[in-house]
């Protein structure tokens, strides 16, 4: 994988786990201004009305922002270690990917969240451009 696609993807995670921080900071009611303006922008109209409220709510975007970093420090060991390994991964990786795509959008819309589709959708083809663009899904194993 050239170092342009690696750069590329390494952001993409930078990107992943800055959110899944933004998240996990919902846990507490001093630090959940950015998980509540995710939630309102992504139920949208963005009119302030999200609130996180319940201890399960707050569990769930902790967990969940918990998990993106986790999710984000994985791929990143993968992006390094790129050279080592074979197209079944980078496959593997991207059929999850894509399995998570189908899942939360489809879900997303369901729920009246279209925003959150559409940041999905931003955030697959920050994926799958560089994925396929670098030729590591076509790779020897």
């Amino acid at each position: 994988m050239s170092r342009f696609w690696k750069t590329w993807l390494n952001i993409w995670c930078g990107s992943v786990a800055l959110l899944g921080l933004v998240l996990a900071a919902g846990a507490f009611p001093e630090t959940d201004a950015g998980a509540r303006l995710y939630y309102d922008l992504a139920l949208w109209p963005n009119d302030g009305s999200a609130r996180i409220e319940a201890r399960s709510d707050r569990l769930t975007v902790a967990v969940l922002g918990a998990v993106m970093v986790g999710w984000a420090m994985t791929i990143s060991v993968i992006i390094r270690e790129d050279r080592r390994i074979g197209a079944t991964v980078w496959r593997g990786i991207t059929i999850a990917l894509l399995t998570w795509y189908v899942i939360d959008s489809t879900l997303s819309v369901a729920l009246s969240a279209p925003f959150n589709a559409i940041a999905n959708t931003a955030f697959i083809l920050g994926w799958l451009v560089p994925v396929v663009a670098s030729g590591v899904l076509r790779r020897a194993d």
